[in-house]
């Protein structure tokens, strides 16, 4: 862990993308095949394996009380450190600077306290062992231990980086590593499959989670000149999940490989009755006679350990599958959608709610697609996807196999009152915004978004909001809200995070209003009156 800490410090002293790679390939290169996935988890900001259902509960008054406690220093000092530095893992590693026994710190031995904190049931018990931690440890060491738990080094080290650093360590192509990691989900895994030159017997597995194809948007038929080339299919406005089926088990997978099985017993129920073995791709929808509901009415459904018994009879659901990657231990991931389709209706042949098969249409002309794109919306759906014809499922990928075409429930004008510093190449800049619409006298937030600006406005939006800038809340700067955005967004729904009470759903920026000032902007009853028309087509 100190050699990491070194490598980090390294990787973070330096704007040189290749840089980057070199310092990390460096590293990986020396390492043991047991240290190996280590580095790669702790170099990922991920403390366990993906798919490993441990997490670390570890909050920042936690870390902050532990700190306290190692080092000495008085609570305000600690307070003030954290909220100037802006990190808590760089603020510790300062905080301690001359106060440990500066013992060295394997990657083994800190995969075992990351596992002991797991298992850490009390608050109590996790400061600690976190004491015990802060108190033994180098410094340096501190701060990217401490950055693991928190879930992000901060350092530039891009997801695709990290890759290129496992192709340069093995002598490989970037291209092979990657196609290999959207199998399996695991960039540790596939190191050393890398390192072993096999990365070519690498298959998806059963109950760990591929990397979901993805499309590329469109924004009308016109950017469509070959319709006959596509198999058509209505996009759902539902929950994108993995069902992973064998020997009478079976677990639902959402887009972030968090696993949802708990959420929905009545659709686990149906998979344990498919035969073989299986990893089918698709949608988890609110359904009722025969029609998607919005996604606000899965909303209760959502983040449940269990499930009372009445919620399935009030919010019925379906899992619609389009897409099949693995059947009875045969990969199709390189098989035409075609015959993965065929599979597919062969393996559903039998079934039916709540397990259905998204039913496949053709166009010939643009006419076509703009049809179909209405009866969609008429359905309640979201407007299409369009899948390239002998097309192989491309997994993690938008590479324009697959299209999508929707249109935004609404837009809103809105206005910036927080901005945070982005990742990787816009790591130097404010491009995370959290925006609000007028309550009366005063702003309350709906929603945040970081996508639809050109890097420019970024650079230009960065410079005034530092000059709005009223107070810094740790990443977070407060501002004073004056900049108004259009954002355009998929629904709304209801949220205890915001003083609002409201979300919007897939917020993205359409434009920044510089002729509109903040009292211009919409107000909460327009949000709730979106949010009262999608609760009345839900009970449709």
């Amino acid at each position: 862990m100190d050699e990491l800490a070194a490598v980090a410090e390294g990787v973070a002293s330096t704007n040189s993308r290749l840089e980057k790679i070199r310092y990390v390939a460096e590293y990986l290169r020396a390492l043991s095949d047991e240290d190996l996935p280590r580095a790669l988890r702790f170099l990922s900001g991920r403390p366990f394996a993906p798919g490993d259902p441990r997490r670390l509960a570890v909050g920042h008054v936690s870390l902050r009380e532990a700190v306290i406690e190692a080092s000495g220093w008085d609570p305000e000092t600690v307070r003030l450190c954290i909220r100037e530095v802006g990190d808590i893992g760089e603020a510790i590693g300062l905080l301690m600077h001359g106060k440990t026994e500066n013992k060295p710190l394997s990657l083994a031995e800190a995969e075992r306290l990351y596992a002991e904190l797991a298992r850490a049931r009390r608050a109590e018990q996790k400061e600690n062992l976190l004491r015990e931690c802060f108190s033994s440890y180098r410094p340096l060491t501190l701060k990217y231990f401490v950055k693991v738990i928190t879930g992000d080094l901060r350092i530039g080290l891009q997801e695709k980086m990290l890759e290129e650093a496992v192709a340069e360590a093995a002598g490989t192509s970037p291209a092979r590593v990657r196609q290999a990691i959207h199998r399996t989900g695991d960039l540790a895994e596939t190191a050393l499959a890398a390192r072993r030159g096999q990365l070519e017997q690498i298959s998806p597995h059963l109950f760990r989670p591929v990397d979901f194809m993805l499309a590329r948007p469109i924004a009308s038929a016109a950017e469509v000149p070959d319709p006959a080339g596509w198999l058509v299919e209505d996009k759902y406005d539902g929950i994108r999940a993995q069902a992973h089926v064998a020997d009478g088990r079976a677990a639902l997978f959402s887009r972030g490989f968090a696993e949802v099985t708990a959420a929905f017993p009545e659709l686990v129920a149906a998979l344990e009755r498919l035969p073989g073995s299986a990893i089918l791709d698709g949608e988890i929808v609110a359904w009722r006679e025969g029609r998607v509901l919005p996604f606000s009415a899965l909303q209760q459904r959502l983040a449940r350990k269990e499930v009372p018994l009445f919620l399935p009879l009030e919010t019925p659901v379906a899992f619609i599958a389009y897409d099949l990657l693995l059947r009875d231990g045969r990969d199709l991931l390189d098989e035409p959608i075609e015959a993965r389709r065929a599979e597919l209706e062969r393996l559903l042949a039998t079934g039916g709610e709540p397990l259905l098969i998204a039913p496949q249409f053709t166009a010939t002309s643009q006419e076509d697609l703009n049809r179909l794109f209405d009866e969609a919306r008429a359905r309640g759906n979201e407007g299409l996807v369009l899948k390239r014809r002998g097309s192989r499922y491309e997994a993690g990928r938008r590479g324009g196999a697959w299209l999508k075409w929707k249109q935004p429930l609404a837009t809103l004008d809105v206005v910036i009152t927080a901005a945070e510093q982005g990742h990787g190449k816009r790591a130097t800049v404010l491009s995370d915004y959290t925006f609000a619409v007028r309550a009366g006298d005063r702003f309350v937030n709906v929603g945040k978004a970081y996508s639809g600006l050109t890097d420019e406005e970024i650079r230009e939006l960065t410079e005034r909001l530092r000059e709005l800038a009223v107070a810094r809340a740790g990443p977070v700067l407060l501002v004073r809200p004056e900049i108004v955005l259009e954002v355009a967004f998929n629904g709304v729904q209801k949220s205890a995070r915001h003083e609002s009470g409201f979300a919007l759903r897939f917020p993205r920026i359409v434009r920044w209003r510089r002729d509109k000032r903040p009292d211009q902007i919409d107000d909460l009853d327009r949000v709730r009156e979106i949010y009262e028309k999608q609760a009345l087509a839900s009970q449709r």
